[in-house]
């Protein structure tokens, strides 16, 4: 991977070579964590019709972060699986 930027109070830009390893991980693989900030990235994406997740579904965010609750002491994860049933309700999901 490249990256390139500039400073704000610098002309010249630099440049960040870092090589990047496909470890081939399933999502079994993933902490609960990760997983959970899938879904609610996906379910954002969703939200907005974004072209980046064709074929996901609030099904799939449902199944992904319901496995993925984890430790949930303020009930914030339960909370985002009920606004993912309350999109799912309103029929938020956006139409082909």
């Amino acid at each position: 991977m490249k990256l390139r930027y500039k400073r704000p109070d610098e002309d010249v830009s630099r440049l960040i070579e870092a090589r990047v390893i496909d470890r081939r991980r399933t999502p079994a693989d993933m902490s609960d964590d990760y997983r959970f900030c899938a879904a609610v990235a996906s379910f954002g994406m969703i939200l907005r019709g974004s072209p980046f997740c064709p074929g996901w579904t609030l099904e799939a965010v449902r199944e992904i972060a319901g496995g993925a609750l984890g430790a949930d002491p303020n009930g914030y994860r339960a909370e985002f699986l009920g606004l993912v049933e309350e999109a799912s309700e309103l029929g938020a999901e956006p139409r082909p």
